[in-house]
């Protein structure tokens, strides 16, 4: 996908994915595939893929540190984190803050469960938290929601690879949020001497405004609108 690969866990080995979940966020990310009811892009985007979590789930302070060092290290200005839990974590927030320190956008998914509770590390201070549409522009029904959410974007796709299954539809937050951790790329892309807050600023101001009280779509939507706005020469 054109921007390597590395494992934070263990650096002298090479990466896989058993699960598929992370080769699907770098489909996305990258642009090899478009979610349901997204424009399509011929602009490619490159991805860093890194294994920060064992095949159990479980990460450290120290792996979650080296996997940002190394994300930095290659020049990354958005990190997408596909995955969360209701519980804080000091060590997680920390990591978090270290990145967005390092000039980095962190993008994450609000959660596959419609609680309207914070789920983290998108509910952090910062992050970039996103909430998943239905191709047809309407809310996921297990979408999360709620006061933390930044904005909502198409959350189903179809892959060519399974998560722990066959091949085939998907749906959740986490593919709404490498979207949008990709169109935050592009605009990088195309504002080079933008600073993190300025993204962050753009993404906002160009999502399409949500219907009339609504708590499902955060602060707006990014739908084909929105994403030529955002992207707009």
């Amino acid at each position: 996908l054109g921007g390597g690969a590395y494992d934070a866990i263990q650096p002298d080995r090479a990466v896989d994915d058993r699960a598929g979940h992370g080769t699907q966020m770098a489909l996305i990310a990258s642009g090899a595939i478009a979610p349901g009811g997204a424009p399509g892009s011929e602009d490619g985007v490159p991805v860093i893929a890194i294994r920060a979590f064992d095949d159990n789930g479980y990460t450290t302070s120290y792996t979650m540190m080296r996997a940002i060092d190394h994300a930095a290290a290659q020049g990354a200005k958005v990190i997408n984190l596909s995955w969360g839990t209701p519980t804080p974590s000091s060590f997680i927030e920390s990591s978090i803050r270290s990145a967005q320190s390092r000039g980095m956008v962190v993008v994450a998914s609000a959660g596959n469960e419609p609680t309207g509770k914070p789920i983290y590390p998108a509910a952090y201070p910062g992050v970039v938290s996103v909430s998943a549409l239905q191709a047809d522009g309407t809310p996921w029904d297990q979408s999360n929601y709620g006061s933390t959410v930044t904005i909502a974007a198409p959350g189903t796709a179809q892959f060519p690879i399974g998560h722990e299954g066959p091949p085939g539809s998907y749906a959740g937050t986490s593919i709404a949020s490498a979207y949008v951790a990709r169109n935050l790329a592009l605009y990088f892309g195309q504002n080079e001497k933008a600073s993190p807050n300025q993204a962050k600023q753009a993404l906002v101001s160009s999502a399409s405004p949500p219907p009339a009280g609504s708590v499902r779509y955060g602060g707006g939507t990014l739908d084909a609108d929105a994403t030529s706005r955002l992207l707009a020469p």
